[in-house]
């Protein structure tokens, strides 16, 4: 498996394996965004990288329903991912900005 990597069904995104702050995590590049995980013990980068966009894509629809709706957005806190997705000791965020597809 070369790094980095991608996944046929998950166009758009582009994968990595990263040893960061002490364990293995996948990170994710696609659309503006940078989104990283942990890789679970006995997980292929690959279940890890579907798992990390997944998780990413319910967020997302759930956020876009409750604006098409009209109900209050939830709070930072309550519109992040599955506690099982968040990393231990990492920032509120899972989503950060690259800054270099915004200014493209």
């Amino acid at each position: 498996m070369s790094n980095p990597f991608r996944i046929r069904w998950l166009r758009g995104w582009t994968f990595q394996i990263v040893f960061m702050e002490g364990k293995v995590q996948v990170e994710a590049h696609g659309f503006g965004i940078c989104l990283r995980t942990a890789l679970n013990s006995g997980e292929s980068p690959i279940a890890a990288a579907d798992r990390l966009v997944l998780a990413e894509d319910r967020r997302r629809r759930a956020l876009y329903q409750a604006w098409v709706k009209g109900q209050p957005l939830p709070t930072p806190q309550e519109g992040q991912p599955h506690p099982e997705e968040r990393l231990q000791d990492a920032p509120d965020s899972l989503v950060v900005v690259d800054s270099s597809a915004v200014a493209a």
